[in-house]
């Protein structure tokens, strides 16, 4: 059985495995933030944006609205955290990410990365 090939904008469980200092823990979901054409590649890897469900206040902290994303309550994806997995780390899809939301977080990470 060939595994589903995620796809931007699209909500996933990851496994994020053992944390280490400020990381994002074991298994929650995340926001995928890297184009289709390297999600679909040889590379193996994504580039996620983890999601968590603490309202921090932090303008890197973008809302995701439960009724627009299959999570189960409003929670925010953390631009700051952004991180390149493994497809293998990826456990199943929740949802997606509206149109407005995705461009939200890509604002976001041209900021914070200066690009």
């Amino acid at each position: 059985m060939s595994r589903a090939v995620p796809r931007r904008s699209e909500i996933w469980l990851v496994d994020f495995g053992t944390p280490l200092g400020h990381e994002q823990e074991y298994r929650r979901p995340a926001v995928v933030v890297s184009a289709d054409l390297m999600n679909a590649s040889r590379a193996g890897l994504v580039i996620v944006v983890p999601v968590t469900r603490t309202r921090r206040g932090l303008p890197s902290h973008i809302e995701l609205d439960a009724d627009e994303t299959g999570l189960q309550e409003t929670s925010y994806a953390k631009g700051e955290d952004v991180k390149s997995v493994s497809v293998q780390r990826l456990v199943h899809r929740i949802g997606r990410v509206p149109d407005a939301v995705m461009h939200g977080i890509t604002t976001v990470l041209r900021l914070l990365l200066d690009i």
